[in-house]
């Protein structure tokens, strides 16, 4: 949950956020939260129990003209409304489960209409700063999740709790989680008593997602999307597609595998691949960049092939393509000493290598 260098493209929270259940929170109110976060230095060691939320930055932030969203007056609401929203995780290291709410109050600033200040529950302290969250734990080290600012661009608040999810496992690229904990996290799986509004209720609610030894008849269990099918074609399907054609995010290559009991789907295990980018490859990636760039692929053409289709294989197409000059050191050939390759299938030489590439052995590019 920081963003606090102008480079920087993560926000990084505490693992208690993420594996939190939110009930009545609204994509805006999610975006409202990932803002807040950039403004956050997450590792300050004498953190402000507030902080300043500018709307017109708000605004930059999303990449919108106020023409096309919510006022300031809803804006404000909407910020506001956080402070009622229950929340619940449950606590690992005590086998509790833990109610919250991110927001203690907001107010408007004398000096100008378009700042709020927002001064963070307890417990949003805990989610938003390191030293409370280590506080909280005892003083032993916790887990935090690092996830991608552009987050926010992510479609529905339901995916975006998917993605924080899988980005806690970004550094293995395995999640392993059963059908009903999924679905319990993103929102699919509730309890409800129609009958009884009062906070006390609507805590229980929240609280049998994750301890269900006290739930009595007037609490119901409600799932949404409960055949597989509809769960897959209408959620998880379209979720994954657009994280894995989000090039701004740093997971790709998102799949999955159905483990059942009987015919009864229980379990599901995602895989995916950390994208690739220049700061983060490997030796063998940076010897494939060096190599293909000297061919006059770009580093963007050459990283997006080394995503796509793997090292090795790239490799395999260009030497079952083009040969390099078998008479580059015979001085009786015309060729003599000429850095030129010719195509294997026809012998012909080959005029614009980079564009030989492009348009003929790596037709991805053009996609």
């Amino acid at each position: 949950m920081r963003k606090t260098d102008k480079n920087s493209n993560y926000l990084l929270q505490s693992n208690f956020f993420t594996q939190s259940v939110m009930r009545g929170v609204t994509e805006v109110q999610k975006e409202i939260i990932y803002y807040l976060q950039t403004l956050i230095d997450f590792h300050n060691p004498n953190p402000k129990e507030d902080i300043v939320f500018n709307y017109d930055d708000f605004l930059k932030y999303k990449k919108i003209e106020k023409k096309n969203t919510f006022s300031v007056a809803e804006t404000f609401m909407m910020c506001d409304g956080l402070r009622s929203i229950n929340g619940v995780f449950y606590n690992t290291n005590t086998k509790t489960t833990v109610f919250f709410n991110i927001i203690d109050s907001v107010s408007v600033s004398d000096e100008n209409p378009n700042e709020f200040r927002i001064k963070f529950a307890s417990m949003g302290k805990v989610f938003f700063f390191e030293k409370f969250a280590i506080d909280y734990a005892e003083n032993n080290k916790m887990s935090y999740t690092q996830i991608e600012s552009s987050i926010i661009d992510l479609k529905g608040d339901k995916r975006k709790k998917l993605f924080e999810l899988l980005s806690q496992f970004k550094a293995t690229g395995i999640y392993r989680v059963s059908l009903e904990e999924l679905k319990t996290l993103l929102g699919f799986i509730v309890f409800v008593n129609e009958k009884d509004k009062s906070l006390k209720s609507e805590q229980l609610q929240l609280q049998f997602l994750f301890d269900k030894s006290n739930l009595t008849e007037e609490y119901e269990r409600v799932e949404y999307l409960i055949r597989w099918a509809d769960f897959k074609r209408v959620f998880l399907d379209p979720a994954i597609a657009e994280f894995n054609s989000n090039e701004r995010l740093d997971i790709s290559h998102i799949s999955y595998n159905t483990i059942k009991n009987g015919r009864k789907i229980t379990s599901i295990h995602f895989s995916f691949q950390k994208r690739l980018d220049k700061s983060n490859l490997s030796s063998l990636h940076k010897t494939a960049l060096a190599h293909f760039t000297s061919y006059g692929l770009t580093e963007g053409q050459t990283i997006f092939l080394l995503q796509r289709l793997g090292h090795e294989n790239m490799y395999n197409r260009v030497n079952s393509a083009i040969t390099f000059n078998n008479h580059f050191d015979n001085k009786e050939s015309k060729h003599y000493r000429r850095k030129i390759w010719f195509k294997n299938d026809t012998g012909e030489e080959i005029k614009n290598l980079s564009g030989f590439l492009y348009t003929t052995v790596f037709p991805e590019l053009q996609m």
